[in-house]
């Protein structure tokens, strides 16, 4: 056998015995799954430290991602926000506009160096344009994030704040301006909280001290 050919047929026989194994339900389920989930394999260069901090590999993980099977040579549109986490499970989350069927959005998150289709989401409200909710991800960069989350961190030093590790940036859509802009996780200090948020050029948009309940 020509050695090329042994690792799809082991890929086949894999797979059938994982069905077989399966009670008649889940058959059925992973049988009917996307070839996305397949896509899960390719594993990315990992990182250390924290993701938020790492351009590099915030930059290897979208190469990643326009790269798997069913995207790979077209057009990659996000759905609405991109989440970026660190923490206790570092991680990218974002929904994709299958290119195959426009009116179908995909859930995907990276973790652990790798990229994996984890649900469709439900079809969009009958009337909503969901051209007005995506975002071409060849204008997005996902190594930004480590810009923002860098600017955090200095941020909720200069304040004192009880967590100064950054844990949390997303990439929002404000449906009705059709702006995009980075939101961050509130900065907390003793007795007093912050807000900050980045234009999409990464530059800080707003720095505010957030009032208390019954202030």
């Amino acid at each position: 056998m020509h050695p090329r050919l042994k690792l799809p047929l082991l890929a086949l026989c894999s797979s059938t015995l994982l069905l077989c194994a399966c009670g008649p339900n889940e058959a059925v389920a992973m049988a009917a799954a996307p070839p996305a989930v397949a896509a899960s394999a390719e594993t990315v260069v990992s990182y250390r430290g924290n993701l938020l901090e790492d351009a590099a590999a915030l930059q290897a993980a979208q190469d990643a991602l326009e790269n798997l099977p069913p995207f790979r040579g077209k057009a990659v549109n996000v759905f609405d926000n991109i989440d970026f986490f660190d923490g206790v499970r570092p991680r990218i989350e974002a929904d994709i506009q299958d290119p195959n069927r426009l009116e179908k959005i995909d859930h995907y998150v990276y973790d652990q160096g790798r990229w994996r289709y984890t649900d469709t989401l439900r079809i969009p409200p009958e009337g909503l344009d969901i051209s007005k909710k995506l975002t071409p991800l060849s204008q997005v960069r996902f190594a930004d994030a480590a810009a923002v989350a860098a600017v955090w961190s200095q941020k909720a030093r200069s304040v004192n704040a009880v967590v100064t590790e950054p844990y949390f940036v997303s990439y929002v859509l404000l449906d009705k301006e059709r702006k995009r802009f980075w939101h961050t996780a509130t900065i907390e200090a003793v007795g007093e909280q912050y807000y900050l948020s980045f234009h999409a050029d990464g530059s800080v948009w707003e720095f505010k001290k957030l009032g208390r309940e019954g202030q």
